[in-house]
């Protein structure tokens, strides 16, 4: 069921986008463009595509597969079209355009025609709208270990009498990671690089036929260096009591790197009943690398929920414009809104203090408060927390406590 394009579609895609931005070619833009670019597509389709994704499809990077309908849905949006089919169609047209016309006669005769076969057609071959019950859907999943990378075998069963064009599975809340699957399979697997709560979907045409959710835990802290496309896993040094922080040897080979790359420490599992609507977090934090492309100290600390998600970001305040902060349904660019309070100079160490209240997110940097926002929709449960550093960093303290001043251990099961 891969969508079929031929390569003048791609290629006339790509020079769209890189006419829209006024950038050059893609073989030339540095890693950092790509980023910017995600979060342009993100603002304009709601959309969310990796700076990976972006550079697979730029063919500035080596891949042997073909983008998934998602996003070349997305980047058609983005370039100010309805759809990637209505983009193809838009550029046969254009081709067509510029073509010798015939006589005015023979056009009119033409077109009168086209449009009775089209109507025909159309009234012929007109499908209902489906209706979808998930009542006859069967959707279910298991994790093979407690490993990563890891998979998850998805079985399933779909209704033979239904009639649609596209079956595939999500496998999280980015639209973009889906796999085909036909009306005659019952078992499909998926491939998880990263622990996490997400929510696995069963889509037909797509509408949502069945979801789950789908708890991938980290079995204690857990270390990645994020090469792409799979990263390296490893044990981070705990401290005596709250510290968290790379071994000699993945600091030295990071430093190493002539091209940026994103180091992240991980714990989801289980906390119980606390809120993600209602926690207080603590954290003592430095940045151990500020050299070449790590000399914005950049680094990001991730709530993750059980119906939402939270990244809040922190870097020098020269370089708070490239700062994003998502609050589960609030999305503030720093583009476009000033970030500079959620800036420090963080090759010393500096104490951070997150709280939610009912909704409302206060950051405190050194016992003073210097950010304050509000969101909309509940977080749920709070399932996780991740730090992520643009380079290297140190976690040198930490605690967390629920909404009623409870400390909740972050230890392995």
């Amino acid at each position: 069921m891969a969508e079929k394009f031929s390569e003048q579609d791609l290629k006339h895609l790509q020079c769209e986008i890189e006419n829209k931005l006024g950038w050059d070619k893609a073989t030339s833009w540095h890693s950092s463009m790509f980023d910017e670019l995600s979060e342009k597509v993100f603002e304009s389709t709601n959309v969310m595509l990796s700076a990976p994704t972006l550079k697979r499809f730029f063919g500035v990077v080596r891949h042997s597969g073909a983008p998934s309908i998602t996003t070349l849905d997305a980047l058609a949006r983005f370039a100010g079209k309805e759809n990637w089919r209505a983009f193809k169609l838009a550029g046969k047209n254009h081709i067509s355009s510029g073509q010798s016309r015939k006589p005015r006669k023979s056009v009119y005769v033409t077109i009168g025609f086209v449009l009775a076969v089209v109507t025909i057609s159309l009234i012929g071959n007109k499908r209902p709208e489906v209706v979808i019950n998930s009542s006859e859907f069967k959707f279910e999943s298991k994790v093979l270990s407690k490993e990563y990378p890891n998979s998850v075998v998805f079985d399933f069963s779909i209704p033979q009498t239904l009639r649609v064009d596209s079956l595939k599975i999500q496998q999280y809340w980015d639209p973009t990671k889906t796999i085909d699957i036909g009306k005659e399979q019952t078992q499909a697997t998926g491939i998880y690089y990263f622990p996490g709560y997400f929510e696995a979907k069963l889509l037909a045409d797509g509408q949502v036929a069945k979801a789950h959710d789908l708890f991938l835990k980290s079995e204690g802290w857990l270390g990645l260096i994020e090469y792409d496309p799979v990263p390296k896993y490893f044990q981070p040094q705990l401290g005596l009591e709250s510290g968290i922080s790379f071994t000699n040897e993945i600091m030295r080979e990071v430093q190493k790197l002539d091209e940026p790359v994103e180091s992240s420490f991980h714990f989801i599992d289980d906390l119980g009943d606390v809120s993600g609507d209602n926690f207080n977090f603590s954290t003592i934090i430095q940045s151990t690398f500020d050299d070449r492309w790590a000399v914005c100290q950049s680094f990001k600390i991730y709530f993750i929920g059980t119906d939402g998600a939270m990244i809040i970001p922190f870097s020098k305040i020269g370089c708070s414009s490239d700062n994003n902060l998502m609050l589960n349904d609030v999305y503030l660019r720093g583009k476009e809104k000033d970030l500079s309070a959620l800036s420090a100079d963080f090759s010393t160490p500096v104490r951070l203090s997150i709280s939610i209240e009912n909704k409302q997110l206060k950051v405190s940097m050194n016992g003073e408060e210097t950010f304050a926002q509000a969101y909309n929709d509940t977080m749920g449960k709070l399932v996780g927390i991740r730090y992520k550093f643009l380079g290297l960093g140190e976690v040198l303290d930490y605690s967390l406590t629920d909404q009623n001043k409870n400390t909740v251990e972050l230890i392995a099961p």
